[in-house]
């Protein structure tokens, strides 16, 4: 499962190119600074959050309408609470079924 979303994710990453290449600790990432990425950025961190949320056993199927909700969830979520960690209103989002 991992490996798919990691591909789908590097794939993601090339058409951002390298001349905007960035490096992203998503421990200190804010709701306020996800809002402001590219959007190409923004979609790969997404990715990854998704990957991360997973259970260990769930069947490895990306599910782009299902990512494209929370994201769209997660963008609410960020706007209404700008100072908060990405990760805190990932946790609620993103690990949801």
């Amino acid at each position: 499962m991992r490996m798919i979303l990691g591909v789908a994710l590097a794939i993601a990453l090339m058409t951002v190119g390298s001349a905007s290449a960035q490096i992203v600790n998503m421990n200190t990432v804010t709701c306020n600074d996800f809002i402001g990425f590219k959007r190409e950025s923004a979609f790969a961190i997404i990715m990854w959050l998704d990957s991360y949320y997973q259970d260990e056993d769930d069947p490895p199927i990306i599910d782009f309408e299902k990512i494209r909700k929370k994201a769209a969830r997660l963008t609410v979520y960020c706007n209404q609470n700008p100072t908060h960690s990405l990760t805190t209103g990932a946790e609620r989002i993103m690990a949801g079924k």
